[in-house]
């Protein structure tokens, strides 16, 4: 029986990748989760909403300046493989690199051009979180090479390497220093090590690229930076509306509320994390072959791993959605007792993951299938959505109102994306 569970699996390589991914990516779970349950001990419900509140602000920040390119670049590998052009990507990887310093440098200057004044304000005069701001940009082009690298080698077929840098090696720096400031220094560097670490990520991934680079040769020119841009920007906007609606209540908790409140509902979210994880792990598997499938017009094979993808999202969500219900209370208690206050707001998140999960794969194929702009405005309308949800309820509920909003949003996009791909993308089948 074993033996023809193996072979069956072996058989299928988009189970078998996705299961090892998966595993990779519950292992690097499990060293978050390590990591949580030990600074949560060990450190400051105070220091621990800082951290939470600068890894969210350089993920948003970060999903504008990347301007969509980590997720275009698995789509012209899918397009890329399907015609056969292997120097294609090379040229793309250089090309996005280019537009990358840019953005970079336009981020900066807007950063630079709001008055000081402003933003301490927006941060209730906070000090400490407005040096974090401005460490953040200071290695902001580091965060998003880091980032950038890791899909490109997901693009080159270095999926598991992939799934390290993404889910392991991207917190070892922060682990590392956690672990170095019990003994010595101030335990407010703990940011720190988060965010310098993603200099030395960034150099790791680059010689990777690189040397997986370096024995192709680009024959000529096949596409110009304005068509790269054409095809990332709307994944742009879509990223950043998908982080703003993970950022928006932190942001709004910690000025209504205070970092503590931000560092309970941190765990309620990265318990959530379990369940993203899978829809993330086969999204990113069956991407490039959903651009393949449909650059191919092969709509049989697309509506195929359509299915499988959502199998495999659905069984595998709906068992850790049971447990994290189930044995709630006690996993919240691992990070300290004041945590169990999160119990019910991760009750809500978990519930409508759950639910979406019976959407699957629709959403990844708008960005494959050349309608990223489709997908742009059902996000920005999904943002608006949890923006006005947001301003509404937290002030009220708090913590229970973040989750109630980023739940509404998260199943409205959902239902907006798969009516879409089934009456304008499967209907030709």
């Amino acid at each position: 029986m074993i033996k023809g569970l193996i072979e069956k699996i072996n058989s299928n390589s988009l189970l078998k990748h996705s299961l090892i991914t998966i595993l990779l990516r519950g292992f690097g779970v499990l060293i978050l989760f390590g990591f949580t349950v030990f600074i949560t001990n060990f450190y400051s419900a105070s220091i621990v909403g800082e951290y939470e509140s600068v890894r969210v602000f350089l993920l948003v920040i970060g999903s504008v300046a990347l301007l969509g390119t980590e997720q275009s670049v698995l789509f012209y590998a899918g397009k890329y493989q399907a015609t056969g052009d292997v120097s294609g990507l090379k040229q793309v990887y250089f090309k996005m690199l280019r537009i990358l310093v840019l953005t970079v440098f336009i981020s900066t200057l807007v950063y630079l051009i709001i008055p000081k004044e402003m933003i301490l304000s927006f941060l209730n005069n906070d000090l400490i979180a407005y040096q974090n701001i401005k460490k953040s940009f200071f290695i902001l082009f580091f965060f998003i090479l880091t980032l950038f690298n890791t899909e490109v080698l997901r693009a080159l077929d270095y999926i598991y390497w992939a799934e390290i840098f993404r889910n392991i090696l991207k917190y070892l720096p922060v682990l590392v220093g956690a672990f170095l400031l019990l003994f010595v220094g101030d335990p407010n560097w703990l940011v720190d090590f988060y965010i310098y670490g993603f200099v030395i990520l960034s150099l790791l991934t680059s010689f990777m690229v690189l040397k997986s680079f370096n024995a192709i040769k680009i024959e000529r020119s096949i596409i110009t930076s304005k068509e790269i841009m054409k095809v990332s920007y709307p994944m742009a906007i879509s990223a950043t509306c998908f982080f703003l609606m993970l950022s928006i209540d932190v942001f709004l908790l910690k000025k209504y509320f205070s970092n503590e409140h931000v560092a309970y509902y941190a765990i309620a979210v990265k318990l959530l994390t379990v369940l993203t994880m899978v829809i993330v792990a086969i999204n990113t598997n069956v991407s490039p072959k959903l651009a393949e499938f449909y650059t191919n017009k092969d709509f049989f094979n697309l509506n195929e791993i359509l299915k499988k993808s959502k199998k495999i999202i659905i069984y595998t969500n709906l068992f850790f959605g049971l447990v994290l219900i189930i044995f709630g209370i006690q996993i919240l208690s691992f990070f300290g007792k004041d945590y169990i206050n999160a119990y019910y707001p991760m009750i809500i998140l978990v519930l409508g993951q759950m639910a979406t999960s019976f959407f699957g794969s629709n959403a990844a194929l708008l960005n494959m299938a050349h309608k990223q702009h489709v997908y742009k405005n059902i996000l920005i309308i999904a943002t608006l959505l949890n923006l006005v949800l947001n301003l509404i309820l937290i002030p009220r509920f708090g913590m229970i109102g973040a989750s109630i909003s980023f739940v509404a949003s998260l199943v409205f996009w959902n239902i907006c994306a798969y009516f879409y791909v089934k009456f304008k993308i499967l209907k030709t089948i």
